[in-house]
């Protein structure tokens, strides 16, 4: 059975800020794949990790986490 998923790629802070800037201007979860480089499922995680972090704060940081808007 082969595996054609693209290799897992970490998130840097920096495409984070770029993936919530870019949904504020309304652009759809394709959009958002296409436009950083990533799987409309990667975009997809990566904003319910936001919903889930939402309200919490880092251990180490003590700075709230980045906010999903919705």
């Amino acid at each position: 059975m082969s595996n054609n998923r693209q290799e897992i790629r970490p998130w840097s802070a920096d495409e984070e800020a770029q993936l919530l800037a870019l949904l504020d201007e309304g652009m759809t979860a394709a959009e958002l794949a296409e436009r950083l480089g990533r799987s409309r499922q990667a975009v997809y995680g990566r904003l319910q990790r936001f919903r889930k972090q939402r309200g919490r704060v880092s251990r180490t940081s003590r700075r709230a986490f980045a906010q999903w808007i919705g």
